[in-house]
């Protein structure tokens, strides 16, 4: 019911804004007896939001306010997967990176990207309490701290030469 505006978002910002249309529309049913609605439809949120929700809602037999009420308990209720990466993601990123969550995790999930280049490469995840690190950092300090020793006694050796 809510799929043509769901699927299309993936992030939590997108998540947000579109929260915060939705609410924009609630808020103007009330305004103007409800002649407000139209207006803020066609001026006040994007393109792709406007003509979604006007296709559904005409599609749906339901009102305007069970909809938009609606299509917000569905966004509050997807599941999120906290993404920590070295990079800043491009919108292609997030497309593909998106497509392939939905499979693996068999439902829509929303992507908390966050950047942090202190993890060299690689990615960190936090995904229903579980917590994976495949970051650089993570490799790089472990090595380091098997090779530790190795590594003191070859600088011990070139100190005292």
């Amino acid at each position: 019911m809510y799929l043509a505006i769901l699927s299309k978002v993936k992030t939590r910002e997108e998540k947000e804004k579109v929260q915060e249309e939705l609410q924009l529309l609630l808020s103007s049913l009330y305004e103007d007896e409800g002649r407000a609605f139209d207006s803020t439809l066609n001026h006040k949120v994007r393109a792709w939001v406007s003509q979604a929700l006007t296709e559904e809602i005409s599609k749906e037999a339901i009102g305007r306010e069970s909809y938009l009420k609606g299509l917000i308990d569905s966004l509050e209720k997807l599941n999120e997967i906290y993404l920590n990466c070295a990079f800043e993601p491009t919108q292609d990123f997030v497309d593909r990176l998106g497509m392939y969550l939905d499979q693996a995790v068999g439902s829509h999930v929303l992507m908390n990207i966050s950047k942090d280049p202190e993890i060299i490469g690689g990615v960190q995840i936090i995904f229903k309490g579980q917590y994976l690190d495949f970051s650089f950092k993570r490799i790089f300090e472990k090595e380091f701290e098997e090779s530790r020793e190795e590594y003191l006694k070859l600088l011990k050796g070139k100190q005292s030469q």
